[in-house]
């Protein structure tokens, strides 16, 4: 029954107009754009048809709308996690023609080396394996499956240090893997002299950390330096405050949410919902984008159904 309702809701409108009737404010999460998930032309679309329905603010905006008690208004800010360089060569240019706000959350310690996100170069490394290959690494790394999808979550479980291995491990077995165009399009990390091209009135950029680990899995001395030294790096690189905190993976608890209320303003999850008067700042729910607006205007409706 209720993947009938939410079919009909999707088909009648219904949902569409629900979510324009709620005065509540939301925070949108989005990846990489440009890609086979998220086009150009369906990112500009579905931009204009969320400029056309709500107010688009930036999340410092909504942040202080929000602690000084003003009411909802339908407020939506958008938010772009892991620093891509594709989110100045082809989200940025649509958000400038429109003039709509966002956030970059950045990772200034792959920014330094140039290196992709480590789930996205095992992911690629491991996708171009033969079956038996991928088969003896996951075997000999101890990974459960030797399906693709399985070893990144179960890699996301480990320790940085035996995460590291088993990287290297996979690197070791794929010694002739070489990015495609594609792959360096979707994959590589904005670099320092990209942010010149960003209008700072127009796009905030936050911290996600110096390397993308899985925080819960850290010690407490680097659970700290990802956490500070990333908000520090890139405060000296850019000369601006920098405030604003999402956490990778969306993975945190209670360890980690105090040393991100100690150095940071506040912080977003991957958690959905929308954002409450009543919300802690260091936990703040976002909705996560479709390219298919029926289906966004559902989540925007109903984010955790």
């Amino acid at each position: 029954m209720g993947h009938f309702l939410h079919f009909l809701a999707l088909g009648s409108g219904l949902s569409e107009r629900l979510a324009r009737r709620q005065l509540v404010r939301r925070v949108v999460m989005l990846h990489g754009v440009g890609g086979p998930d998220l086009p150009v032309p369906d990112f500009e679309a579905l931009l204009r048809w969320m400029q056309s329905r709500y107010r688009l603010v930036s999340l410092d905006t909504l942040l202080e709308n929000l602690a000084s008690g003003k009411p909802a208004g339908g407020d939506v800010a958008l938010t772009f996690d892991d620093g891509l360089r594709n989110h100045l060569r082809h989200a940025y240019p649509v958000l400038k023609r429109l003039g709509i706000p966002a956030t970059y959350f950045v990772c200034p310690g792959l920014i330094e080396s140039g290196r992709w996100l480590w789930n996205h170069e095992a992911r690629a490394r491991l996708n171009r394996m033969d079956a038996p290959t991928r088969t003896s690494v996951a075997k000999l790394a101890g990974a459960p499956q030797s399906a693709v999808e399985p070893i990144i979550d179960w890699m996301k479980t480990l320790a940085p240090g035996k995460r590291q291995d088993v990287e290297q491990r996979i690197r070791d077995a794929s010694p002739d893997f070489a990015p495609t165009s594609e792959e360096s399009d979707r994959f590589d990390p904005l670099a320092w002299d990209d942010f010149a091209q960003l209008d700072p009135a127009l796009i905030t950029i936050g911290s996600h950390t110096m390397s993308h680990p899985i925080l819960p899995t850290l010690d407490d001395a680097s659970l700290r330096w990802e956490l500070h030294e990333s908000r520090a790096l890139l405060e000296a690189r850019l000369r601006r405050t920098v405030d604003l905190f999402c956490y990778p993976n969306g993975s945190s608890d209670a360890r980690v949410r105090a040393v991100a209320r100690q150095a940071y303003r506040a912080a977003v999850t991957t958690q959905e919902g929308h954002v409450l008067a009543r919300v802690d700042p260091i936990a703040i729910p976002r909705i996560p984008v479709s390219s298919h607006l029926p289906l966004l205007a559902w989540r925007m409706h109903r984010p955790t159904a």
